[in-house]
């Protein structure tokens, strides 16, 4: 038996991966770009498996996927894919949960130095010639922003999962009091990271830095917005290294003209790139880093491996850590068994 396997952005590097793995299965990779619904459906006709980054896999699309077994995402993020309609179709679909748990907690870290410490504005006024004038010492000590040591602020998570998880150790060296808005997560899971549980509006407003660690889900969409900012600290950064659609831009840029806090530092935007008019890129308050955080020459070969072996594990008849729709499992072997049959 041989397998088609689709990969839905032709210019992604490094697959295949594993050449390997492709001859033990008698797997061809398909590599389409696959910008539109109907670009996908042509090119996923025959294709027994999907390797996807962001494309859009709806439920219209997967019933006429008369052969797809497992889509699998190569990264966190799923949610182009429709979960509901895969699993009711006895399609797999799988993620790679550990994948850039060290970059993205690295890079947050990154960023909220560079909030705290004023890199970015300090950088450009050297490049501007002000290293010692009166324009640089107003940027060091003006009064506002203040300029304040890290221990003892508190920092807010939003989220409390793996890459959370991941942060905590490394930013509690800091001595930050760390606090964390997450209402799937136990209170004694909490407690062996020594972090407090709270609401989020008890978060909004005691954290001096708040990290957004969530997935992007109807739920979550455009869940910070002009409310949550007037319930921070005018001296308080928002960081953000998930998605850029968790945030209301336009409100953002409004809270940071107001004043009801004093920065954002955003790895993702929405859309990506930004529009060169968007007024948060105008901002000296705000610093951007192009969706970057993920990224490192290990989480890129470790992303598709893993991706490819989640593919190879469903293939094989088998499931992965990463199956994001464990419901599946029954439709998956009584379709597959027929077809098999």
């Amino acid at each position: 038996m041989s397998y088609q396997i689709l990969l839905t952005l032709a210019r992604y590097p490094g697959f295949p991966h594993n050449l390997e793995i492709y001859q033990k299965f008698n797997a061809t990779l398909i590599r389409r770009d696959c910008s539109n619904e109907k670009a996908l459906v042509s090119a996923a006709e025959n294709a027994d498996a999907i390797l996807t980054g962001l494309t859009n896999i709806p439920r219209s699309a997967m019933e006429k996927m008369k052969k797809c077994r497992v889509i699998s995402a190569i990264g966190i993020g799923y949610e182009g894919i429709d979960l509901e309609a895969a699993t009711e179709l006895g399609i797999a679909v799988t993620n790679v949960p550990d994948y850039c748990l060290e970059e993205v907690s690295d890079h947050a870290i990154a960023l909220i130095l560079a909030c705290a410490r004023k890199i970015v504005r300090l950088d450009r006024a050297v490049r501007e010639g002000k290293w010692d004038t009166n324009e640089k010492l107003e940027i060091r000590t003006k009064i506002w922003p203040p300029m304040f040591r890290l221990r003892e602020q508190t920092l807010g998570l939003i989220g409390l999962g793996r890459i959370s998880r991941t942060l905590v150790p490394k930013v509690q060296g800091f001595g930050f009091r760390i606090i964390a808005y997450d209402p799937y997560i136990p209170q004694k899971a909490a407690q062996e990271l020594k972090v407090s549980l709270v609401s989020l509006e008890e978060l909004l407003q005691q954290s001096d830095y708040i990290s957004v660690h969530i997935p992007l889900t109807e739920e979550t969409r455009n869940m910070l917005g002009i409310k949550q900012f007037q319930m921070m600290k005018p001296t308080a950064y928002l960081i953000n290294t998930s998605r850029g659609a968790l945030i209301k831009e336009d409100e953002l840029f409004q809270a940071l003209k107001e004043g009801l806090l004093a920065g954002a530092a955003l790895d993702v935007t929405d859309p990506e790139p930004p529009h060169p008019d968007n007024p948060l890129i105008k901002l000296d308050e705000v610093i951007l880093t192009a969706h970057s955080a993920h990224f490192s020459n290990l989480s890129a070969v470790e992303l598709r491996k893993k991706a490819e072996e989640n593919v190879f594990t469903v293939l094989g008849g088998n499931f992965p850590p990463g199956l994001l729709n464990p419901a599946v499992k029954e439709k998956f072997k009584a379709r597959w068994a027929k077809q098999s049959a």
